[in-house]
């Protein structure tokens, strides 16, 4: 199995958006985030419902919680799917 260094995501001087309407709340960001910065809360919009959170104090905005969201709710300005499939393609390369 090959490893994804730090240095295969960019760090940039963002923080993530999270589209309240996509997220379902089922954590897998917040079980890779390196810095826990994110957080799993009630929705007020949907009762019954979970949402994820971001803290901007603490993203740095790697996008690692970007690239495993399966329902894509997940967004850094200026790295959208497209760009963030291409640096998992160029980590794991290589």
């Amino acid at each position: 199995m090959k490893v994804v260094n730090n240095k295969s995501f960019p760090e940039l001087p963002v923080t993530i958006h999270i589209n309240p309407d996509r997220c379902d709340g089922c954590g897998i960001c917040k079980d890779v985030c390196p810095v826990e910065a994110l957080n799993v809360i009630n929705s007020a919009r949907r009762p019954g419902k979970k949402l994820i959170v971001v803290d901007p104090q603490l993203c740095h905005g790697c996008g690692v919680c970007q690239a495993t969201c399966p329902k894509e709710a997940i967004a850094l300005p200026g790295l959208g799917p497209d760009e963030m499939r291409e640096y998992i393609a160029l980590a794991i390369a290589g």
